[in-house]
């Protein structure tokens, strides 16, 4: 079942659902933040004399989320004050990869002082969950870790509105800052792992290319293929997730000529692809052996727990901030690579080497 794209303020304090209101009014808010309303108006009409400290702020802004509270000035906000605030828009906050990127986003604005407010538009529309961030959002700067969102969107919507922009995970032609991971060097790190065992084929599970963090994991995997002189064969799905993962796993293990090894791009792939190996009857890893690329304590908690590639995500959001906040201040922008490098997880879904 579909989930529907929501808005997400990561500061609680009453729940504004408490109040049942047709349209919620400034007294509203101001009850549910616990502030005077006249201190709602200035900070919802970027009035200079708003004298209030980023907690309080983002408990007023809070409130204004939850109500959908609108004032003819708030979309202006943006363009127009500092809010110490921040939006993070993402495809899934339950999937451990955006999961670790909210955990480093929320620690680095914690230490610095801001607010965070997340899109999460998990199967729902992404173009519409982005826009209502924009409209609803009152940001100094949006971290965009969306996949699914295209390159001619997010030049459109990014370019011709807002300049304070980092692309989390991914980077696009045209918006001029990202923070990303070596995604190319993690899935060469699972092709080596899995070629340590007098393996002859593999078989890479991939979701759609066309953003370059696809690509860049494709490339990492077809240069150690050629390196280790593997016989590869590639299934591509039309998404990264657990049941796209089943599909690819029934179709590989359903053949003949099963291979050797698997190397699944994304954990939740690789969690999918077990699931038809158990299905099937499928003995991993006496019959079949997989690795998958990022890490999550959950891969512990498989049978047989999953072999990963530990990829630094949650500095991927703490280093995302940093460059967001420089771009705010007016400083540079640029394509960043987190420096700690990825570290192979060997778990029983890979059993022994056998060189």
């Amino acid at each position: 079942m579909k989930q529907r794209a929501r808005i997400v303020a990561t500061v609680k304090g009453e729940k504004a659902s408490d109040v049942k209101q047709v349209r919620a009014t400034i007294r509203d808010v101001a009850r549910i933040a616990k502030v005077d309303p006249s201190l709602v108006s200035r900070i919802v009409n970027n009035d200079p004399k708003a004298s209030a400290s980023p907690a309080t702020r983002q408990r007023v802004l809070d409130a204004v989320q939850e109500l959908g509270y609108r004032a003819n000035s708030a979309a202006r906000m943006l363009k127009t004050a500092r809010t110490q605030m921040l939006g993070l828009l993402l495809p899934d906050m339950a999937n451990p990869m955006y999961s670790a990127i909210i955990t480093g986003v929320e620690q680095r604005c914690k230490e610095l002082g801001y607010g965070i407010l997340i899109g999460d538009h998990a199967e729902g529309d992404s173009e519409k969950t982005f826009t209502d961030l924009l409209e609803r959002g009152q940001v100094d700067g949006l971290l965009i870790a969306s996949g699914t969102l295209s390159d001619t969107f997010l030049k459109k919507e990014v370019l011709d509105h807002y300049k304070s922009v980092v692309m989390v995970n991914r980077r696009v032609k045209g918006v001029s800052a990202s923070v990303t991971v070596n995604d190319e060097l993690g899935a060469s790190l699972a092709v080596d792992h899995l070629a340590q065992f007098g393996t002859k084929s593999i078989a890479g599970v991939f979701g759609p290319q066309n953003i370059d963090t696809a690509q860049r994991r494709r490339k990492g995997f077809e240069s150690a293929v050629v390196r280790n002189k593997l016989k590869a064969t590639v299934i591509e799905k039309n998404s990264w997730g657990m049941d796209a993962g089943r599909e690819a796993g029934l179709e590989l293990l359903s053949k003949k000529n099963k291979p050797d090894v698997v190397f699944a791009s994304t954990i939740m792939m690789g969690i999918g692809f077990i699931r038809a190996a158990h299905e099937l009857g499928v003995d991993i890893p006496n019959t079949l052996r997989i690795a998958a690329l990022h890490d999550s304590d959950i891969a512990n908690y498989l049978t047989p727990s999953l072999t990963t590639v530990h990829l630094p995500t949650v500095e991927m959001g703490s280093q995302s901030v940093d460059l967001l906040l420089r771009i705010i201040g007016g400083g540079t922008p640029g394509h960043l690579i987190v420096d700690t490098p990825p570290v192979l997880v060997a778990r029983d879904s890979t059993g022994k080497p056998k060189r």
